[in-house]
């Protein structure tokens, strides 16, 4: 499905010092064409993150061994006065060299912000290793358009001496690697992915085997990423043993499998976004994430919800679109708060938690461990997948932004992507659908306990689960990618607070060429404006059905059933 967020970035910096930024809005304009001397200018401005120090090595260069970046630490670079730092974040990647090229190390992990030590794999053997350090700093540069400069600092360093063979006679040994569940989880199914094992091929070949909860040895897959399959409530235990003719090893893991939690109920005087409005129509919403502050629809335009970044609005801004603005049925619009639940590196807690080197840079309570960040969301490379498997580790973050929709007063939360399941390599930790149904089941538990509703977003194959948790759903393009009836079974949920049922919100977007602009000719293969709206607007699913421009930025509203 289509990824929006809140603040496009148009160009990331490469190399020492180069850094160009643009709005949403100059983007693709003859704007951005009479401008860029201007914003060249202006990141001339901006100093790129300082070096300070020399990067080297150290450790044991054989396999098996642990080596570790060191020497090197890092500070701001110029920042002029209004300018404000968003995050800043320092990043490993190791790669194993012959005498003409280099390649990505042999046990490098998914977690680059966390990967100063690296062990040595049997591949490099022979090899010399190599690490490159970058230091990424976000630069707020107008707030009131949030405008933002990214620029980075790469260091590299060259071990002189090549990596050493295993030692022959010693027994194999292999790790787990890219993350475990916690000690005690509601997820009822895990992955375990194992290092290639560390030997000597003197000792001829390697066999790697695991048993879950002391049942019969399986040959380790290719891939050395084993499943566990579906676990009851209590204690569990995975092992790994690694053997040769120089002997065996084992590694092993326990933890415990509970309930997920109840679901918790909206605590305080909640807004239940319901189904229909008082003419028996779906609540029409816009949504606008791609904006600092919305703009206000009124007359025969006028909405009842606006879906809006919960970072950049403010609480006067809620304030007054609870009193003043105009709405369509109610006295005044309710406000949902986007959340992400990816990793963005332009929000103010986006820094993660660095152990070393130090960075001068204020830190928050927020940070994010940098051993949680995964892989880059396709597509977005300021934005980088969460492992849900590390609840407590982000439930400091987690609360913190919660609390914060809470303080500015919106009514209800919508978090998105929480599909890094689907499917589970997506991340580079290998999640389950149980690892999402336990973070998630904390994280809308924790909405309701702050007084505000909570709205599903997309992941078709947990919708289900997701009603009991949840007051609502964000569906995107589900006649680009259907089927749309995923999501009925929101609107066919009805209870006490929601008698019609609950609200959805659908999105069709321009650049996907499915639905025409109302009063226009269709291309082929493109449906009417209405053939859309009596598909999903009308009918059984009754979704607020909207077509906007992929970047959300209030431009493009074309609300079912007119257009307008």
């Amino acid at each position: 499905m289509a990824k929006t967020y809140a603040a496009p970035v148009i160009a990331l910096t490469t190399g020492l010092a180069l850094a160009i930024g643009m709005t949403p809005v100059q983007a693709g304009s003859r704007a951005a064409g009479s401008r860029s001397g201007a914003i060249l200018a202006a990141a001339a401005r901006i100093g790129p993150p300082v070096p300070v120090g020399r990067l080297k090595i150290a450790g044991d260069f054989r396999d098996g061994g642990t080596v570790t970046a060191r020497g090197l630490s890092w500070r701001l670079g110029r920042v002029p006065a209004g300018d404000r730092v968003l995050s800043f974040e320092v990043g490993y990647s190791w790669q194993a060299c012959a005498r003409r090229s280099c390649a990505r190390a042999a046990d490098s992990t998914a977690t680059p912000f966390a990967a100063r030590r690296y062990i040595v794999g049997h591949a490099d053997a022979g090899r010399r290793l190599r690490v490159t350090v970058t230091a990424t700093e976000v630069v707020q540069t107008r707030a009131a358009r949030f405008t933002f400069r990214v620029l980075r600092t790469r260091r590299s360093y060259t071990a002189s001496s090549r990596v050493a063979a295993y030692p022959q006679g010693r027994r194999p040994v292999s790790e787990f690697v890219n993350g475990l569940p916690e000690p005690t989880t509601g997820s009822a199914a895990e992955y375990f992915q194992v290092d290639p094992a560390h030997y000597s091929s003197a000792n001829g070949p390697v066999q790697q085997r695991f048993r879950i909860d002391g049942g019969r040895w399986r040959a380790m897959p290719p891939r050395r990423v084993f499943y566990t399959g579906h676990l009851r409530p209590g204690q569990h235990r995975v092992s790994v043993r690694t053997a040769d003719r120089a002997g065996s090893s084992a590694i092993s893991f326990g933890w415990r499998v509970t309930r997920l939690p109840a679901p918790l109920r909206c605590q305080g005087s909640c807004w239940y976004p319901p189904h229909l409005n008082k003419a028996g129509h779906p609540m029409r919403w816009d949504w606008q994430i791609g904006r600092t502050f919305p703009r206000q629809r009124t007359g025969r335009r006028a909405i009842d919800i606006y879906d809006i970044d919960g970072f950049l609005t403010t609480g006067a801004q809620i304030r007054q679109i609870h009193t003043t603005w105009q709405a369509a049925t109610l006295p005044h619009p309710k406000a949902i708060c986007y959340l992400d639940l990816a990793w963005e590196d332009y929000r103010p807690d986006g820094s993660p938690a660095p152990r070393s080197p130090a960075v001068s840079f204020p830190r928050t309570r927020s940070l994010f461990p940098a051993a949680t960040l995964g892989k880059v969301y396709f597509g977005f490379p300021q934005e980088r997948w969460v492992d849900f498997r590390q609840l407590n580790a982000l439930k400091p973050m987690l609360t913190e932004r919660i609390a914060m929709c809470a303080r500015k007063g919106f009514n209800a939360v919508e978090l998105d992507d929480i599909d890094s399941f689907d499917p589970p390599q997506t991340t580079g930790f290998y999640l389950t659908a149980g690892d999402a149904q336990n973070y998630l089941a904390f994280a809308f538990n924790l909405v309701h306990s702050y007084g505000m509703t909570a709205v599903w977003k997309n992941s078709p194959l947990l919708a289900k689960w997701g009603t009991k948790y949840t007051e609502g759903a964000v569906v995107e393009e589900c006649l680009a990618f259907p089927p749309c009836s995923a999501w009925h079974v929101f609107t066919a949920d009805k209870t006490a607070a929601q008698p019609t049922g609950k609200w959805v919100g659908e999105a069709e977007y321009g650049a996907d060429h499915v639905v025409c602009d109302p009063g226009t000719r269709c291309r082929a293969g493109m449906r009417t404006f209405a053939a859309f709206c009596r598909a999903v607007y009308a009918g059984p699913l009754g979704f607020s059905a909207v077509k906007f421009d992929v970047n959300l930025d209030g431009k493009v509203f074309f609300p079912c059933p007119r257009g307008r």
